[in-house]
C-alpha cells in the first residue's frame, strides 16, 4: 500500500487487516466504498457537472452532520485549542505534530485549502462565473491564514507560550467566517 510519508510511505498489511480497516465505522470512515473510473465516449456538460459538484460540496459544508467539522468545527476548535494547551502534558509534541498534520496530511489546514483553491481557479477558467473567481480569491487568503495557524502552533510548541495559541484562536474565528461566506457564495451561484 502507498500511505503518506508520515505513516512510512510504502507499507505492507494482510488482506484481513486491510478488510478490517476498510470496514471501520464512524463519520470519517470509508464505508467500504471503491470506484473504478473508465473512459467513455459519452458527451457531458463539464460546466453543469462542476456546478453540481460545487453546489453539493457547499451544501454539505454549510450543513455538517456533526459540529466538529466545517466552519462549525473550526469555530469550536478556536475555543478548544486554548483548553488543550492548558491541559497538555506535551505542548511541544502536541502542537508541532498537529501543525505537521495540518500541512501535510490533508485532513484540514492549508493543504486541503490549497487543493480547493486550485479547484476553484480551474472551475472559474472553465465556467467564467465571477462568483467562483471571488470564492477562489477568498480561498487564497484562507489557505494563507491556515498556514499562519500552523506556524503559530509550531511557535507555541517551541516556546510553550500560550499567547501564540490565543492568536491562532483569533485566526481560526476569522477562517470560520471566511469559509462560511465563500461556501455561501458558491451555494447561491450553483443553485441559481
Amino acid at each position: 500500500l502507498a500511505d503518506t510519508i508520515q505513516q512510512g510511505g510504502l507499507v505492507k498489511t494482510s488482506l484481513k487487516n486491510f478488510e478490517l480497516a476498510r470496514n471501520e465505522k464512524g463519520p470519517m470512515s470509508s464505508k467500504n466504498l471503491s470506484y473504478t473510473i473508465e473512459g467513455t465516449s459519452k458527451k457531458y456538460d463539464l460546466k453543469k457537472i462542476i456546478m453540481q459538484a460545487m453546489g453539493n460540496n457547499a451544501k454539505n459544508y454549510l450543513n455538517p452532520p456533526i459540529q466538529n467539522i466545517s466552519y462549525k468545527g473550526i469555530l469550536k476548535t478556536s475555543k478548544e485549542i486554548i483548553k488543550w494547551f492548558k491541559r497538555s502534558k506535551d505542548v511541544e509534541g502536541d502542537f508541532k505534530t498537529t501543525a505537521m498534520l495540518m500541512e501535510k496530511a490533508g485532513t484540514g489546514g492549508a493543504l486541503f485549502r490549497n487543493l480547493y483553491r486550485d479547484f476553484l481557479k480551474e472551475s472559474y477558467q472553465k465556467t467564467k462565473i465571477e462568483e467562483i473567481n471571488k470564492s477562489h480569491k477568498m480561498f487564497v487568503d484562507i489557505a494563507r491564514l491556515w498556514r499562519a495557524v500552523s506556524k503559530l502552533f509550531i511557535k507555541a510548541g517551541d516556546t510553550k507560550d500560550i499567547e501564540y495559541i490565543y492568536k491562532a484562536s483569533e485566526i481560526l474565528v476569522e477562517i470560520s467566517d471566511k469559509e462560511k461566506k465563500a461556501m455561501n457564495i458558491l451555494l447561491n451561484v450553483c443553485q441559481g
